[in-house]
């Protein structure tokens, strides 16, 4: 395995680590009535207390909300879409692992856009995650179909989430597991599992190997709302209550100055992420209620 360094400075005039989020810009605390706006340096002499500098939040620059409500829609009709990426490239090629600043001592690992693709492709403080959703027994009579997903941010040990697809929904209401909901998803679940806007991110590439699941987030939403959740044959959408979770999740985004698009793949470019996930579909460990986790820092 080439050393870290090797890693890191094989791309054109890297910065070491790349700068993300901009220390010196406005931050605030959630936990505050009314949010408190600071500047970093200032934290340690506020006086507040229980509260610690990672739950710091940078206050989204107007440009930057203005920019990507746009790009999304402007939640017309109360729903959010994604925009669309597409590149000639692999994605392991186009954003390969850098280390980026945080508001902590500690340095991260991401899957960074390369810097001779910025800014004709995407800005820099672009990145992607990979998503896949797995099903087994799908289609079976003889055996319950079980769901699994997972998403990757990261080639750290560290730097996957796996799970069971649950048995209830957003909803509350038990839905039967298919591969395409537990695509679905391993979206949610990656766009909540951190609050990634706040590192500083401009854009987030959601990088999936189903057509389903991202024609779904750039075209469907706003087609099927339109509708009234109803297909042009006239049938109820499947998996309405995740596509619901999806687009508020994707106006938060849009609010924070982050940009969600999806990146159609073939399977082959998204290896890791579905052995993880069909790993996922076969435990037996799932929950019954949905649910979000929230990561820690890696």
């Amino acid at each position: 395995m080439p050393s870290r360094k090797r890693r890191y400075n094989e791309s054109e005039e890297e910065d070491f680590p790349r700068i993300i989020i901009d220390l010196s810009r406005d931050f605030y605390l959630l936990k505050t009535d009314p949010p408190l706006n600071f500047k970093l340096d200032e934290f340690n002499n506020m006086n507040l207390k229980g509260m610690k500098i990672m739950g710091a939040r940078p206050v989204p620059y107007p440009a930057d909300v203005a920019r990507a409500t746009s790009a999304m829609g402007k939640g017309r009709n109360g729903v959010w879409t994604a925009t669309k990426f597409q590149a000639a490239e692999t994605p392991s090629f186009m954003f390969p692992v850098r280390l980026i600043n945080s508001t902590s001592p500690h340095l991260f690992e991401r899957f960074c856009i390369r810097r001779r693709f910025v800014p004709q492709v995407s800005s820099l403080k672009t990145m992607i995650m990979y998503t896949h959703g797995a099903c087994s027994n799908e289609g079976s009579t003889d055996h319950v179909p079980r769901g699994g997903y997972a998403f990757v941010w990261n080639e750290s040990a560290l730097g996957s989430h796996s799970a069971p697809l649950e048995k209830k929904g957003a909803d509350g209401k038990v839905h039967p597991h298919t591969s395409n909901r537990a695509g679905l998803r391993a979206v949610i679940a990656a766009l909540k599992f951190r609050i990634w806007w706040t590192e500083g991110w401009e854009r987030i590439i959601i990088t999936t190997d189903s057509e389903y699941v991202s024609k779904g987030a750039t075209e469907g939403l706003r087609d099927w709302v339109g509708r009234d959740w109803c297909t042009p044959d006239g049938e109820q959408v499947a998996n309405q209550d995740l596509w619901i979770a999806l687009s508020d999740i994707l106006g938060s985004y849009a609010d924070g100055g982050c940009e969600i698009s999806f990146w159609i793949v073939p399977r082959k470019l998204n290896v890791l992420a579905a052995d993880l996930a069909t790993i996922a579909a076969k435990r037996t460990d799932g929950k019954i209620d949905y649910w979000n986790t929230l990561g820690e820092l890696a």
